[in-house]
């Protein structure tokens, strides 16, 4: 899943700036324009999904953290 995703979001965002070039070169302003908003949007669905695999793995260490502690003073005292 995550090579996936990873190969499309990488496709997508050098196809948009490939046509965001392209139409600068074709004097199509609005559609560049509209296109540097889609390449906008992409970052920033991007970086929210780094976020939010970042407060998964960290909400996991954090749990496996405290199991582990809980068990070490289960068994010390």
């Amino acid at each position: 899943m995550k090579k996936n995703l990873n190969w499309i979001l990488w496709s997508s965002l050098t196809l948009v700036i490939l046509g965001i070039a392209l139409n600068f070169y074709l004097n199509y302003f609005s559609l560049a324009y509209a296109l540097i908003g889609v390449f906008v949007l992409l970052i920033s669905g991007w970086g929210y999904l780094v976020q939010a695999k970042n407060d998964v793995n960290g909400v996991m260490d954090h749990w496996k953290r405290e199991s582990y502690q809980s068990d070490i003073e289960q068994y010390t005292r």
